[in-house]
Formats: C-alpha cells, structure tokens, sequence
C-alpha cells in the first residue's frame, strides 16, 4: 500500500503527529483486523493527545516558570500556617472563572514560590495562561510605566 499521498495530505491538515506514525497505525490495525470506526477514533484521540501536549508545552514556555511544582511536591507539615485546603480550593481553577486574583504573602523561606508555581502549573494544564514574574521585575515594570506618563 502506497502511503505517500496520505502522508502528503495529513501533513496539509496539519496532522504531523499523526503523518509520522501512520504506517505503524495501519500495519497495527491490519494485523488486529480493528474496525475502521476504531481505527479512525484511534488516530484522531492521538492527534488529539498530541496537540494538547504540543499546546500545553508552548503555555509552560510562556509562562516563564522557573521550574515545575506540583502542589503534591509542597511539604504543608512544614508551613502548617498554610491552609492546605484553601490551596487546593484555589488549584481548582475557580478564581480564575471568577476574575480574581491571588496574592501570597510571607517572609522568605515559607513556600510562596513553589505554590505559585504550582498554582500556575496547574492553570497551564487547565488550558489557561499564566506569567511568572518576580515582585522585583513586577515593581520596575510599574515604575517604567509611571515614568512614561
């Protein structure tokens, strides 16, 4: 079977992922006699899945995360001052549906990075946008854009 003109038009669609791996799909689902419905419903959920990842590693990159954090990499038995239950309230994502902001506040040491990230890691995977920034470039963004006023 001549694939080349398959490969050509799924590359025109813009399915590379898929253009990439068709061969092995069809040597699979003719080997496994699969039906077509299932072998359409394979090829496009590992599309689907591709793309997703695709889109969620360009978010992570503009995100600017200085690493990933999980919450479930957070110690809370080491800042028992934070409500465990208020964090994951928040990692559901609410706030965001509701246009509200979140503000940490603490002495260094105490975890506001990690929960930061953590949080916006978890925006990210939700299909949200997020923007790390340090309070410092937050505060001399602000004063450049006093200055030019």
């Amino acid at each position: 079977m001549n694939t080349d003109l398959l490969v050509e038009h799924l590359q025109q669609i813009g399915w590379h992922y898929t253009a990439d791996q068709i061969d092995g799909l069809l040597e699979d689902a003719s080997k496994n006699n699969v039906p077509y419905s299932d072998f359409l419903i394979t090829v496009l959920s590992q599309e689907i899945e591709q793309k997703e990842k695709l889109a969620l590693e360009k978010r992570i990159k503009k995100a600017k995360l200085p690493y990933i954090k999980s919450i479930h990499d957070f110690d809370f038995s080491f800042q028992p001052s934070i409500d465990e239950r208020r964090v994951k309230e928040v990692l559901s994502g609410r706030y965001i549906h509701n246009g509200e902001n979140i503000l940490l506040l603490g002495p260094p040491g105490v975890g506001k990075t990690h929960l930061a990230i953590s949080m916006a890691f978890e925006a990210l995977t939700q299909g949200h946008q997020a923007l790390f920034i340090t309070r410092m470039t937050l505060s001399l963004n602000v004063r450049k854009q006093k200055n030019r006023v």
